[in-house]
């Protein structure tokens, strides 16, 4: 049987991992938006982005249950993958975060060559 403590960190972490998802979502797709382009990448991308949130929701009521048989190390791997997720979405989001739109909604010059210069290291995370 899974520690009761272990449990609630994991349902709260993957709340809070499903906000900033929602928020990088959100700026993904009004970018893809403004664009007038749909780019098959940034499509994918916030396709990608929404099954992880979808996917988070089913293991936060999944660790929200009351269910008293769930697995001890079960939980210590979901744990585990929270954790991991948590990291890859603040690097997503920093990254998102960080691109500066006109008031036209379009990227500005300096954030599309930062794009640019980045997305190697994007392909990379």
């Amino acid at each position: 049987m899974a520690d009761p403590l272990s449990i609630i960190g994991t349902a709260g972490a993957v709340a809070n991992i499903i906000d900033v998802l929602t928020k990088t979502i959100t700026t993904v797709c009004d970018m893809r938006q403004a664009w007038k382009t749909a780019d098959l990448t940034i499509l994918a991308f916030e396709n990608q982005l929404n099954l992880l949130k979808f996917s988070l929701c089913e293991i936060q009521k999944w660790a929200e249950s009351k269910v008293d048989d769930q697995s001890h190390q079960l939980v210590l791997q979901v744990d585990s993958c929270v954790t991991c997720c948590r990291l890859l979405i603040s690097k997503i989001d920093g990254e998102v975060s960080q691109l500066e739109k006109t008031e036209a909604g379009d990227l500005m010059m300096g954030s599309k060559i930062s794009l640019l210069f980045k997305t190697k290291d994007m392909e990379q995370i």
